[in-house]
């Protein structure tokens, strides 16, 4: 039995949505765990706090950035299905 190609697309779109989201699930647990451990040594450090503080800003804006990414490829997502 032969399918036609739209029903391909359709599971090829299925595929390209799940590996997203488990790139995007991988992604912010990292950023959230590293940033939690920054703002954690921030808080147990006592002599080396401008660096410590430094470190944990970065991986708060990295944390940013990867939400940023992920909902402005939802947002796209949701434009281009509603048109």
């Amino acid at each position: 039995m032969t399918y036609p190609s739209s029903s391909a697309v359709s599971v090829a779109t299925i595929m390209i949505a799940v590996a997203f989201a488990a790139v995007v699930t991988v992604a912010i647990g990292y950023r959230t765990g590293r940033t939690h451990a920054a703002w954690r040594d921030l808080r147990s450090a006592r002599r080396d706090v401008p660096v410590k503080r430094r470190i944990a800003w970065s991986h708060s804006r990295g944390l940013l950035f990867v939400a940023l990414i992920v909902f402005g490829a939802l947002f796209a997502a949701a434009w281009n299905a509603g048109h």
